[in-house]
């Protein structure tokens, strides 16, 4: 009878595998292997801003990624064009998406993902196991220097932003904790 059970199962495996459809027409989780491969936009590496990178540097990555937000009909609420950069002299930041626009703004994220500007930290929070362990040791070397940090939901928390002094001693931390990328 097991016998019998086990040859029935067997020929139904078979006979299943005998012709595949070419596209299937519902959702499945295989994948197409020339696409299975390829990254997506949002896995790409994006550009690394280090602790060392000059402000200049940092605001021309961000202008980049902006650029490119505008280019794809990128708004912010109220309609305005994305920020075109750091005419201010502090470093751009994107803008809030139009909520009338929502498709288009989503759209503009997904094709831009590989210019947004990302922290050491950052890219280890999105690509590194250790992370947690990682984030630890920084708030652990914070504490040493004297600065008042903990860990909040896998994030870096202050009670205020430290001064200029003091957040070179947490830059040079997220330096030991992570390298320098």
């Amino acid at each position: 009878m097991r016998r019998t059970a086990t040859l029935i199962l067997a020929l139904g495996l078979l006979a299943g595998c005998e012709k595949a459809p070419e596209k299937p027409e519902v959702a499945t989780l295989a994948s197409d292997p020339a696409t299975a491969a390829s990254p997506s936009p949002a896995a790409a590496e994006r550009p690394l801003i280090r602790t060392d990178t000059s402000p200049e540097e940092e605001e021309r990555l961000w202008d980049v990624y902006l650029k490119c937000l505008a280019d794809h009909g990128y708004t912010k609420a109220g309609g305005d064009a994305a920020n075109g950069g750091g005419s201010s002299g502090a470093a751009p930041r994107p803008a809030l998406p139009d909520p009338r626009d929502e498709e288009l703004s989503a759209a503009a994220e997904a094709a831009c993902g590989s210019k947004k500007p990302e922290q050491v930290w950052e890219r280890a929070k999105r690509t590194d196991p250790q992370y947690a362990d990682k984030l630890h040791a920084w708030v652990t070397c914070i504490r040493a220097q004297g600065i008042d940090a903990w860990e909040n939901d896998g994030f870096l928390a202050f009670k205020s932003l430290p001064p200029e002094n003091e957040m070179k001693k947490v830059d040079e931390c997220q330096d030991k904790a992570f390298g320098k990328g």
